[in-house]
């Protein structure tokens, strides 16, 4: 597999990021209806909605969320590539509003992916939801419900670490 600027190359031939079914999703805050796995979580966050917003959509803290992710290159137009393991993935922020609402899609070889994370302010806190939905040909033997509710949890946990640091 290898990237180029907004796309991903798959078995020779092109796929824009904009052109997948998770891009269409992600660009509708919501989860893929058919997706093989989807999974959610919330977390409660001593800190403002703008704040965590604002680490969140800041990818290069992605590696101090989470311990697995890196090789984080942010790219144009609110697209970048990372890594989760050994799987180097193609993401795009889809919607961007500060402090509400965050969105994205991934690509990785036979996966697409859409993340959905919603803020709201809660007195001085943030509760934090997020729900994502993985499909493609690969899903099935990829991430169960299950997997992918674990990996969000992670993504909360290490989130509120990351800000309650601040």
């Amino acid at each position: 597999m290898l990237y180029r600027q907004g796309m991903i190359m798959i078995n020779d031939g092109m796929v824009r990021i904009e052109e997948t079914s998770a891009w269409a999703f992600a660009s509708a805050a919501r989860l893929d209806p058919g997706a093989a796995a989807s999974a959610s979580g919330t977390v409660t966050i001593a800190r403002p909605p703008d704040l965590v917003w604002g680490l969140l959509r800041d990818v290069s803290n992605w590696p101090q969320v989470r311990d697995d992710v890196r090789d984080v290159v942010p790219l144009e137009d609110g697209a970048f590539t990372w890594s989760a393991g050994a799987v180097p993935v193609r993401s795009r922020f889809a919607r961007a509003e500060p402090g509400h609402l965050l969105t994205w899609s991934t690509q990785a070889a036979g996966l697409e992916a859409v993340h959905i994370y919603r803020f709201e302010g809660v007195g001085s806190e943030t509760r934090l939801h997020a729900t994502e939905s993985m499909s493609g040909p690969l899903a099935l033997q990829a991430i169960t419900d299950a997997q992918l509710e674990a990996q969000i949890a992670s993504w909360l946990a290490g989130l509120k670490v990351l800000a309650e640091g601040r």
